[in-house]
């Protein structure tokens, strides 16, 4: 593991499951999501709490706006995440519950920036450092 991972590794991983909205700082910032303690997905966000919460955490059925929910079906089987981000393929209730059960036993770290153009700095550093298996760009 690179430096950069493991700085962000060292910081306190919370479950998926059990995060709540006012956890998540409203700063730019980078996330990395772990399963089983493997590194599985770095993402950025001008605000965390938004790109967390609202897009990654959703217990409804769209997935249009994460790339991370996509990539899970993608992983699961469901559907590739292009079909599913174009429409081509409608995700059932059952398989949104896969996805939401999939991301329930991960955990979450981040690492606030103090600018959006530093939480980008800061993911691409990480990307090339190692890019995890549900990052896809």
């Amino acid at each position: 593991m690179g430096p950069l991972w493991s700085q962000i590794g060292e910081h306190r991983r919370r479950s998926m499951s059990s995060l709540k909205k006012e956890d998540i700082p409203l700063e730019p910032g980078v996330y990395a999501l772990y399963r089983s303690g493997k590194r599985m997905y770095v993402g950025k966000a001008k605000c965390l709490q938004d790109r967390v919460w609202k897009n990654h955490s959703g217990r409804g059925p769209g997935m249009s706006s994460s790339a991370l929910r996509r990539n899970v079906a993608e992983h699961l089987g469901i559907a590739s995440a292009k079909d599913i981000k174009e429409g081509l393929h409608r995700v059932s209730p059952d398989e949104v519950k896969r996805v939401r059960t999939w991301l329930d036993g991960c955990e979450i770290v981040w690492r606030e920036r103090a600018t959006e153009a530093a939480a980008e700095a800061l993911e691409k550093a990480m990307k090339k450092e190692y890019k995890p298996p549900l990052t896809k760009q």
